[in-house]
């Protein structure tokens, strides 16, 4: 690299080819070539006719500017490189990127007309169409944008926004992240409008984007300069072992149509997944249907170049594993035939050699590129935890430290790599869209039918594919199909199966979770049965320990706070439940929205009337009393739980008058008096059967429901139960 420095009295002045490890600092120009350049030859000469070229007024320009920041040293493309010299041409174009990114300070020389002007001409200037300019805005850390005239317009960072909107790089890579912590086309698409003099030009200018080299070759064409700039890529980013090399398939790999980019999951799991080819696992668990095995293969979809074999496995029993071996061992064969541990092997019977055939190839010395998916690994063999035909995975992992993993998983016990817990979709921009693709309806973002249906399926992208399945097949208003939901679950979430939950529903997904949870903790999966009489929000200790003698065995667990604790364990360690931060202490569990209707629905197909009962008087002995502290807080808490037990709770035998009269005191103290008035009327009614009209207690909800019809401004109606409490309590 040789650099240019200006004397006192304006003439210039090359170095002689600097060594790398010799070069000082340096300040750099960025510009768009015109007709009249100076150019190597004439810096070579004295300076008297190409001070007067066009070009000259850029170089003089990034002289000034660097005198200006304290740097002797400058250097331009056009004068610094000798292009009579190939040798010298190829060294500068691939070493471009690196003299960029090493200038103290690169300084963009916009030759537009109008632009100091701003915005628009801003934006419309040709230096953003341009291939090289690429480059040079990406690697150099300080980048300042002048007009012709010598206005400093702004760097890089302050104008970010405007950059980033021209020129479609994302704001990270402006800012120096890593290029490859970005994909192979996304790094290609930066590109894609540009245009260069020389058709070759558009893969040559690309060389530092992708951090390779190789040889010019113009005349080549643009075509098969960008073919061997791909392959240059791929032994790049896979390494140079092409006997590793596997073409990607999607054989096994699920299709995701109505997936949303979970743009953070994969970003994380990229990060964890990044790797000097030593073995990197990442562990995506939660709830069933949250769209743990579509982000698997959306992050596939995405980064599937970086890899140089890519292989699906399902785990979930011994069967499907040897069928997902075998397919995997069929693909290197595809491609490999000398695969000596594969060959002989039958692909329908050898199930065990299959096995340990593939693991030995994933093991050789140099196989460090591949990405295996374990989807499904919903049975795992874990310490403790005795289930039929559980898989040990480890048996079927490479025995060499290399290569990249990905488990999904409903359980967050899987004591390997990296965990991402894959949560609800937070955005209901995203859960719109799922609706919308799954559906085949378009313009549902101000339906407000559709609004309500996204905020009951609650982020949920199984539920949402779901409704969207039944809305495509079935020709009803998004307002019938929540009038369905709400009243006949079941019916419309049976039987549809959808992409990559070909073998499960929206119902199915999680009766094995709850088959898992009854094995291991049967306290676990009454809990969760009990769970469908409550709110789906906020269950803590306190609010089931309420005793009583009609109730089932298990209950009385309940009552023992490292019981509650070890069923709320299992539960949440299998992604159904989630703590709440609605309330801090005592600490409080939450079930999605959508597994809350499969437990009403589903697992209480039969309404339990008394367990209905044991709801209601749960929620009522932990109504607090006016005297007691932060009593305002707990009421709040028991508010969606009481509105819940009492909605759906019947007449009968069992007698819950008391348990009324509590729950009318709360709802009257909250305010929602036409609530209070139904519980007191029902506390009454059984009251006077059970006990007689002028009992005390009786006559304590008379006087309670004379206030409430007072607060209603009902005075005539509140005038004759204060007369009936008054001339009760009078009598002897």
């Amino acid at each position: 690299m040789r650099l240019l420095q200006r004397g006192n009295a304006s003439n210039y002045t090359l170095t002689a080819d600097l060594r790398a490890d010799g070069i000082p600092p340096y300040a750099i120009l960025s510009h768009t070539w015109g007709t009249d350049e100076v150019i190597y030859n004439d810096v070579k000469t004295t300076p008297n006719d190409w001070h007067k070229k066009d070009g000259y007024a850029k170089t003089k320009f990034c002289a000034d500017q660097a005198q200006r920041h304290g740097l002797q040293h400058f250097w331009v493309d056009s004068c610094c490189i000798d292009k009579s010299d190939a040798i010298e041409l190829q060294t500068a174009i691939n070493s471009m990127f690196k003299w960029y990114r090493g200038a103290q300070r690169c300084y963009v020389f916009l030759s537009d007309p109008g632009v100091a002007l701003w915005d628009a001409a801003f934006r419309g200037s040709r230096w953003f169409t341009r291939g090289w300019t690429l480059q040079e805005l990406i690697a150099p850390q300080i980048v300042e944008f002048y007009s012709k005239e010598g206005v400093f317009l702004g760097d890089k960072r302050s104008l970010e926004a405007a950059v980033r909107d021209v020129t479609g790089v994302p704001a990270k890579a402006l800012r120096g992240t890593p290029l490859s912590d970005f994909t192979t086309s996304e790094r290609e698409a930066w590109a894609r409008n540009r245009k260069t003099k020389y058709e070759e030009d558009m893969a040559y200018s690309l060389l530092g984007i992708f951090g390779v080299h190789m040889p010019l070759i113009y005349g080549e064409g643009r075509e098969n300069a960008q073919k061997r700039l791909r392959e240059e890529v791929q032994k790049s980013v896979k390494g140079a072992h092409h006997n590793f090399l596997i073409s990607f398939s999607r054989s096994g790999i699920p299709e995701t149509p109505h997936f949303v980019a979970r743009d953070a999951e994969v970003a994380e799991m990229r990060r964890m997944l990044c790797s000097d080819g030593s073995r990197r696992i990442v562990v995506l668990h939660g709830l069933g249907g949250i769209g743990k095995t579509q982000l698997a293969a959306t992050y596939i979809s995405r980064y599937r170049d970086e890899y140089s074999a890519i292989f699906w496995l399902n785990v979930k029993d011994e069967a499907s594993i040897q069928q997902s071996f075998a397919r995997i061992a069929s693909q290197i064969l595809e491609q490999h035939a000398d695969v000596g541990s594969l060959k002989g092997l039958n692909l329908q019977q050898d199930h065990g050699k299959l096995v340990q055939a593939v693991k030995a190839w994933l093991s050789l010395l140099g196989n460090t590129r591949w990405l295996i998916v374990y989807d499904n690994y919903d049975n795992p063999k874990l310490p403790g935890r005795k289930t039929e035909a559980a898989v040990d995975i480890h048996q079927f992992l490479p025995m060499a430290d290399q290569g990249s993993v990905v488990i999904t998983t409903r359980l967050s016990q899987i004591d390997m790599g990296d965990h991402i817990r894959v949560e609800k979709l937070k955005s209901e921009d995203e859960s719109m869209q799922i609706l919308s693709k799954a559906s085949g309806r378009n313009d549902l973002q101000d339906d407000g039918d559709a609004q309500e249906l996204v905020r009951v399926l609650d982020g949920l992208p199984l539920a949402l594919a779901t409704a969207g399945a039944y809305l495509k097949r079935v020709r009803v208003s998004i307002c019938d199909y929540l009038r369905y939901y709400q009243a006949s679950w079941a019916r419309v979430t049976g039987d549809l199966h959808l992409g990559s939950y070909a073998d499960r529903t929206l119902s199915s997904t999680w009766q094995l979770s709850y088959k898992q949870v009854q094995a291991q903790n049967p306290l676990a999966a009454h809990l969760l049965r009990w769970w469908a009489y409550f709110n789906n929000e906020d269950i803590w200790f306190g609010l089931l320990r309420a005793r009583s003698e009609t109730g089932p065995a298990w209950m009385e667990q309940l009552s023992e706070e490292l019981d509650f604790n070890d069923a709320m364990g299992v539960l949440h360690d299998y992604g159904l439940v989630e703590p709440t931060a609605m309330f801090q202490e005592p600490q409080g569990y939450s079930i999605h929205g959508c597994l809350h209707s499969w437990t009403s629905h589903v697992l209480n197909e039969e309404w339990d009337g008394c367990l209905n009962k044991l709801a209601v008087e749960s929620v009522a002995s932990q109504v607090p009393s006016n005297e007691e502290a932060e009593y305002w807080l707990l009421q709040k808490r028991l508010l969606p739980h009481a509105i819940r037990s009492c909605s759906t709770v019947q007449e009968s035998n069992f007698p819950l008058d008391w348990a009324f009269h509590s729950l009318g005191n709360l709802f009257a103290d909250l305010g929602k008096l036409g609530e209070a008035e139904k519980m007191y009327l029902r506390a009454l009614h059984g009251k006077e059967k059970v006990l007689g009209p002028e009992h005390t207690s009786t006559l304590d909800t008379v006087n309670n429901l004379g206030i409430l019809y007072s607060d209603q401004g009902k005075l005539d109606e509140a005038e004759k139960l204060y007369l009936r409490a008054l001339d009760g309590y009078e009598k002897p």
